[in-house]
């Protein structure tokens, strides 16, 4: 069977979580709806009642609550994503100034907004626009998955996984085959796919380029990190999360071990050697909903020149799906223009690609002949 693996962008998570310019749409609007929820404020022009802009103005006069504190940075980062296109944009601009006491407190608003968002779906898309899970990861882990024994089932060996997404979308669906998975929290989860950032991930079978919500490191006694597990019950989601502010700014806590960029990594630290290593066993590349932007072009060209000159195709699934995206890669473009796939019409994007090398066990090369 050849080696895949799967290259996922924010499409991959189209049907489950508000992507690209709708994120920061969706981070804006959590915010108001928590403040009115919580607070009683209200976020209409016409109202005597404070109306929070979320902008540089307010920054120096932010509320005192440290509730009102987290869901107002929600509301502030996402105003700064709208303005600078992307969430990932103004943390680069952070990041390139120095800034590194903001970009810890982008990276708390990120990972709490997912947790509400992820958590509390129904209470700000009154559309049911977005799914819980993405159909389409039900599909593919339905193929992916093998039984090992009555307790166990793992993701195939041949299969690796690297996104640039902070959703825990395939850590979910996981849950979502194993038998009382709803009471497994990611912790156990990371015991069967390996997910984690740690400083040995070379087994890992899932690679966030970003990072991942959730989690955050503790620096309080006998703590060292909390996985923040879901919860229905919004009073409780914030119990545990009144005191975060407070142990941030005391440099008790930090989320930059989980959400961290991979601009953040150096291009020959561990962790990008492990994922250099997945991309040179890689037989075949599926690459699900990523657009290359400009911003990663660097990170992307350092991965995609770790494939082995014998790889047999590239399969770019994507309703803007270009070869000439893929080709702009590599430095030779004649060596593999003719081992790109595009997948970009409706039909063929109703499900994530599967492979025909995925179903086809290749023979032993040397075969004993009986005489």
């Amino acid at each position: 069977m050849a080696n895949i693996t799967y290259y996922l962008g924010a499409g991959a998570s189209f049907n489950s979580n508000p992507i690209l310019e709708k994120q920061a749409e969706m981070m804006v609007n959590v915010a108001r709806f928590e403040l009115r929820k919580r607070f009683l404020i209200s976020t209409t022009e016409n109202d005597d009642t404070r109306h929070y802009k979320f902008n540089d103005e307010e920054y120096e006069s932010i509320p005192i609550e440290n509730k009102k504190k987290i869901i107002w940075y929600i509301g502030y980062f996402g105003t700064k994503a709208k303005e600078y296109n992307t969430i990932d944009t103004y943390a680069r601009k952070l990041f390139l100034n120095n800034e590194i006491e903001k970009l810890e407190l982008l990276k708390m608003s990120v990972s709490i907004f997912y947790d509400l968002f992820e958590n509390f779906k129904k209470r700000y898309d009154s559309n049911n626009s977005y799914s819980k899970i993405d159909n389409r990861y039900k599909s593919l882990f339905s193929l992916l998955l093998n039984k090992v024994d009555e307790n166990k089932i793992e993701l195939n060996n041949n299969i690796k996984i690297i996104t640039w997404n902070y959703d825990l979308q395939l850590e979910k669906t996981y849950k979502l085959f194993k038998e009382n998975g709803d009471n497994l929290d990611y912790n156990q989860i990371n015991e069967e796919l390996k997910f984690k950032s740690t400083n040995n991930q070379s087994s890992n079978d899932i690679f966030h380029l970003n990072g991942y919500h959730g989690f955050l490191s503790n620096n309080l006694p006998n703590k060292e990190e909390h996985n923040f597990e879901n919860t229905k019950d919004p009073d409780k989601f914030w119990k545990h999360r009144e005191l975060i502010y407070d142990a941030l700014k005391n440099e008790q806590i930090t989320f930059k071990n989980h959400i961290k960029y991979a601009w953040e990594h150096k291009t020959n630290d561990v962790f990008f050697e492990n994922v250099k290593k997945v991309m040179n066993n890689t037989d075949v590349l599926v690459i699900i909903g990523y657009s290359f932007p400009a911003f990663n072009r660097e990170i992307d060209q350092l991965l995609f020149a770790n494939l082995k000159t014998t790889f047999k195709k590239i399969v770019y699934q994507d309703p803007n799906g270009q070869k000439l995206i893929i080709e702009n890669l590599f430095r030779n473009k004649l060596k593999v223009k003719d081992k790109i796939e595009i997948l970009n019409s409706e039909k063929e994007l109703l499900q994530f690609h599967v492979p025909n090398d995925y179903f086809i066990y290749e023979e032993p090369k040397f075969k004993t002949r009986i005489t």
